[in-house]
């Protein structure tokens, strides 16, 4: 639900939803809220469209903002606080829809004039109309989910079972990239994302993921790609230089754009052991 792409489609056929509902169904009398006995399918058309257009900037508005926070660390959208977030979206359409019949209501048959009756009239209205798009919305999304996952399991992406490809996947257990043992260079820590940075034709890559450095040292525990400080992992595999620079320690991959990697004190015995056995 809180993909990019999902909340694109969810605000789109909400829309498209809406705009049909309204135009076919004629629901709660609305037709009759507009002045004039003349009243033409086109000009109810334009009217209901411009009303769910004003809706759609506030659901889209909000969107952008549930969106941006789901990115953020320790701020996961819960289903508590989604269902949470979609009721303040129906107060947020109504409260649009109450101030304009308040501004416009010489031009509208409301029932009463009083904002607060017009606004938990909104509020049922809103509901009405919303939720069976929104209820489709989470179905299909959930079905699109749930299809992925169990291709995932029960094939295992055939073609990533070779040994010789590393396979990571992010903080929800989804397979996010697999590339081989030679390609994968390091990775970089940013809170609770990681960076992945790989070669792909002798070109440099990176991939950002959601998950963190603990979590994934946890899934490359059986690789030569190990923690050597805090914010970095490498694949001793390419290590080409050993370096000391007064009581620093790095590593140079040999790869033309990649910077050094340090090794700090916490895992420089680890890495030392791993890079020149002792016997």
């Amino acid at each position: 639900m809180l993909e990019k792409r999902h909340q694109i489609l969810m605000v789109l056929f909400v829309s498209a939803f809406a705009i049909a509902f309204i135009n076919i169904f004629n629901p709660f009398d609305s037709k009759a809220w507009i002045k004039g006995t003349s009243i033409t399918d086109t000009k109810y058309f334009a009217w209901s469209s411009m009303l769910v257009l004003i809706g759609m900037v506030v659901v889209a508005l909000s969107r952008v903002i549930m969106y941006k926070t789901s990115l953020k660390p320790n701020h996961n959208i819960t289903i508590l606080r989604y269902i949470i977030w979609v009721f303040i979206e129906v107060l947020l359409l109504s409260g649009a829809f109450t101030l304009l019949a308040v501004i416009v209501r010489n031009n509208l048959n409301l029932v009463t004039n009083d904002p607060i009756e017009i606004f938990t009239t909104a509020i049922k209205n809103t509901v009405g109309i919303l939720f069976i798009p929104y209820l489709m919305c989470i179905l299909y999304f959930s079905y699109q989910d749930r299809t992925a996952k169990l291709k995932e399991l029960m094939g295992e992406n055939i073609g990533f079972k070779s040994s010789n490809l590393i396979s990571i996947r992010d903080s929800r257990g989804v397979l996010q990239l697999s590339v081989a043992k030679e390609n994968l260079l390091y990775i970089e820590s940013a809170d609770n994302y990681i960076c992945i940075w790989y070669q792909k034709n002798d070109t440099l890559k990176k991939q950002l993921m959601r998950i963190t450095m603990r979590d994934i040292s946890e899934q490359l525990a059986e690789t030569n790609i190990v923690r050597c400080h805090r914010s970095y992992m490498v694949n001793l595999d390419l290590v080409k230089v050993m370096r000391r620079e007064k009581e620093n320690l790095f590593l140079e991959l040999g790869v033309p754009g990649v910077k050094e990697i340090p090794i700090s004190k916490t895992y420089g015995e680890k890495v030392l052991r791993r890079l020149v056995p002792i016997s």
